[in-house]
């Protein structure tokens, strides 16, 4: 097998692992958020999935349009939070297989 050959067999199976490491960080993301001092907790999965909501019952001690609000707005910044961190995944991946 040539010199050449050889290098571009390690490159690929370099960019293989640097694949199966990044599909392993994804499945990991988790974004979380609070909200409400700490009465909210969200957190989404790396898709943008909600994977967790806790309500604490001292929600009940506001009005119902603003416990929506703030549960809305908690869990999108969950979702962007989770977002934020696959694009740092993405973005290393990026720069190992290039």
């Amino acid at each position: 097998m040539t010199t050449t050959m050889k290098a571009l067999i390690a490159q690929v199976a370099d960019q293989l692992e640097a694949l199966t490491l990044a599909a392993d960080g994804l499945s990991r993301i988790t974004g979380r958020a609070t909200g409400l001092d700490g009465v909210i907790t969200a957190e989404a999965a790396g898709d943008g999935t909600l994977s967790d909501l806790t309500l604490s019952e001292s929600l009940t001690a506001y009005p119902p349009e603003q416990a929506a609000a703030a549960i809305l707005a908690t869990v999108n910044a969950a979702t962007t939070d989770a977002a934020r961190q696959r694009a740092l995944l993405l973005a290393e991946l990026s720069k190992s297989i290039t």
